[in-house]
């Protein structure tokens, strides 16, 4: 019995200390969506350097369309201070096309993230940056099959 207390420890104990320095853990946290890792981006953005904070983003980015009220609610404490490499907003809510290998992929995180915003109503600068990116995308994807 006592072993199995230790053991459902565990895993606070790595949560209280050692995950933070294990960014590709903690990446994947957050892009899971998961309550718990979204409400650590403020402390993380307050360390990442330039690399970490980009797959921050990369991360809040992939984590939108799963939870987006959450994400919103990280946005909103990243928008409101000024972090030392965190940009926020602005490129967390474009559609990110680099990590994405195809247009059907692209055009399925589109679909999935416009209407998990339009579902909240904290999502109106989101989805504006949403649809503009998207139809960037779109006009450079025309201009290459000409």
């Amino acid at each position: 019995m006592r072993r199995l207390l230790l053991l459902s420890l565990f895993p606070c104990l790595v949560w209280a200390g050692g995950n933070l320095a294990d960014w590709p853990a903690t990446l994947k946290g957050v892009e899971s969506g998961e309550k718990a890792w979204l409400a650590k981006v403020p402390e993380l953005a307050a360390t990442a350097d330039v690399k970490q904070a980009a797959g921050l983003e990369d991360a809040l980015s992939k984590a939108l369309p799963k939870n987006t009220t959450g994400v919103l609610d990280a946005l909103g404490t990243i928008d409101a201070k000024t972090w030392p490499h965190m940009i926020g907003t602005d490129i967390v809510c474009g559609v990110p096309v680099e990590l994405y290998t195809s247009d059907t992929m692209v055009e399925d995180y589109y679909q999935r993230t416009r209407l998990a915003l339009l579902e909240t109503d904290k999502g109106a600068t989101c989805l504006w940056i949403l649809e503009a990116t998207y139809e960037e995308w779109k006009a450079d994807n025309a201009r290459k099959v000409k």
